[in-house]
Parts: C-alpha cells; structure tokens; sequence
C-alpha cells in the first residue's frame, strides 16, 4: 500500500516540481517571494488535479500537508538564497547552486516519505480510483507496473538532466567568453542536444535491464563513446568532464530501474 501511494505521491510531486516549472521560474523565485507563491500555487493546483484523478479518497489533512510542506520548504529554500546567514554549513561559491538543489530535494523526498507513512493505514481501495483499476486489467496490465513506468520516465527525464547538470557544474571545462550572438546560440543548441541524448541513453539503459538484458547496456555506452572520440583522444580535460556525466547518468538510469521496476 505504502509502495504504491509513495509511487504516485512522487509522481504529484515530479511533475509539478519539474514539468510545470520552467528553469527561469526556478531562478526568479529564489530572487523574487512572489515567484516563490506563484510557483507554490501551481503546484498546489496540479497536485490537487491529479488528487482527485488517482487519489480520491485521499484526506485532505493528507493533501494539505504535501502542498503546506512543499510551499514551506520553498520559502525556506527562498530565505536562505535570498538573506544567506553566516554559517560554514551553508553552501557558497561555485557549488551553491548544486547543493541547494541536493538539500531541497532531498527534504522534499522526506516529506513524501512521511505523508506516506502516515497515510499508510488506509485501504488502497479506499484511495485509489478503481475504474482507472479496471481499464488497465482489461488490457492485462497491472495499474502499479504503469504507474511504476510513469515515474522512471519522469524521473529519468528532465529531473535527471537538471540534477546532472547542478553536479557538472562545478567540474565544466574553462570556455573562452564569446560576444558573438551566433556562437552563443549554437552552443545553447550543442546542450540541448546533449540532454535529449542523455534521455534517450537513460530510456535505452532502463529497458534493457527491465529485461535483463545487462550487458547491452554497454553496448550504449561504447556507441556514445564512439561519437566523442575525437574530441575524448584530443582533450584530457574534456574527457574527464564526459566521462564523469556518463557515469552519472548511467547511475541514474540503475538506480530508477532498480528502485522501481
């Protein structure tokens, strides 16, 4: 009961933490409170959406708390960034960025850890929404093994790419600064194909270990690698830089297809 109420707890969460807030709503509530209230409201919106899809029977103390925490845990998050106390345990410099995403989400995690547990006790038929039940056991597909889907590629997505990204960070190879518009631009395009590479090689690795196919996940590894050789054989800094972002996103698609499937 726990498992699948934590699952689609996650998902509430997923989405509207990270596909309804865009990068510059992320950056402008940290400098802004009503961009923190703005984004607290829309969260709270979609969560209470998809309540009432798959979590009718839910009780709102339950649905208050998530969204209540969710919105304390990011004014938090907004004092923090916004008035930073003099305190060494406070993240600084180059890695501020990626240590406040790791903390925030890491209490965000807790919190849905705790909803679930304390919600625990209730009936799973009580809470979720049989007829959704049904339409899946008509096409001889469990609700739990979709959901369960739903939430690795949610989660391997665009949570991925912006967790790779904040640990990256701090290791990203020196770059000349350029005023020219043009190469500006492509170099915006070159990581925006970046991450769509890194999604689809993160969907390729969970499917083969979803079918225990293990060794092909090499197979993609060695394909990327090919790609980059030149660049690898010439740059050692670079390599280093590429080697580390494969290897953390291979940690991400094991760790999902693990924990979830």
């Amino acid at each position: 009961m726990i498992n699948l109420f934590f699952i689609i707890l996650l998902c509430v969460h997923v989405l509207g933490d990270f596909y309804f807030q865009t990068q510059k709503m992320s950056d402008k509530k940290q400098k802004r409170f009503l961009w923190t209230v703005y984004h607290s409201l829309i969260y709270a919106v979609v969560s209470w959406i998809l309540f009432f899809l798959f979590l009718p029977g839910l009780r709102i103390r339950y649905i208050l708390a998530f969204v209540g925490a969710h919105a304390a845990i990011d004014i938090i998050k907004y004092g923090v960034c916004r008035f930073p106390p003099n305190r060494s345990w406070i993240p600084k410099g180059m890695n501020a960025r990626r240590n406040i995403f790791l903390i925030d989400q890491t209490a965000h995690l807790l919190t849905i850890l705790g909803i679930a547990f304390c919600a625990g006790g209730n009936s799973i038929t009580q809470l979720y929404r049989t007829e959704a039940g049904h339409i899946f056991q008509t096409f001889g597909v469990h609700e739990t093994v979709i959901l369960k889907w739903v939430l690795v590629l949610l989660l391997i997505h665009k949570p991925a790419n912006i967790l790779i990204s904040n640990i990256l960070s701090a290791y990203r190879p020196g770059e000349q600064k350029v005023r020219d518009k043009k190469i500006t631009v492509e170099k915006s395009m070159d990581r925006n194909a970046g991450r769509m590479i890194g999604t689809l090689e993160r969907i390729i690795m969970v499917i083969f270990i979803a079918i225990g196919q293990y060794s092909a996940v090499g197979l993609v590894l060695t394909a990327k690698s090919i790609a980059r050789y030149d660049r690898i054989s010439k740059d050692q800094v670079f390599a280093e830089y590429y080697l580390l972002g494969t290897l953390l996103s291979t940690i991400c698609a094991v760790t999902a297809a693990v924990i979830f499937l």
